[in-house]
């Protein structure tokens, strides 16, 4: 099964269970650990969601330094069926809609996995609760 964006609800309701887990998983490494945020994107068309024979995406298009970027929000499952086949299909959707980059946040141990696949270290974004 190729890389593909799940764009019809019969697709996203045959898709999102079979990913469901690999997502949640991933979430639990996310400063916003909510499932409901991650449907609620889905549904408005602010995340795109993206799925492989083994692994799934969430990605969405914004503004990251006064430039276009798509953001790598959730990477999930086998990540290499992402960062190989799945990058260039992305990253050519992203292309056609105005982006000039990807940016992906991650744990320190994702720039080893990362850099392999193009990825530069970029810097380092802190967080805090109140």
């Amino acid at each position: 099964m190729a890389i593909r964006q799940i764009t019809s609800i019969e697709d996203f309701r045959a898709e999102y269970p079979r990913v469901r887990s690999w997502l949640l998983e991933a979430l639990k490494h996310s400063t916003n650990g909510d499932e409901r945020g991650v449907l609620d994107g889905i549904s408005d068309g602010s995340y795109l969601l993206w799925t492989g024979e083994n692994s799934a995406a969430i990605t969405q298009n914004m503004q990251w330094d006064n430039r276009p970027v798509c953001i790598l929000y959730l990477v999930a499952g086998d990540i290499s069926e992402i960062l190989g086949e799945g990058q260039k299909v992305i990253s050519t959707w992203a292309k056609a809609n105005g982006c000039e980059a990807f940016v992906l946040f991650g744990r320190k141990g994702w720039e080893r996995v990362l850099v392999p696949h193009g990825f530069e270290f970029s810097s380092i974004v802190m967080f805090k609760e109140f």
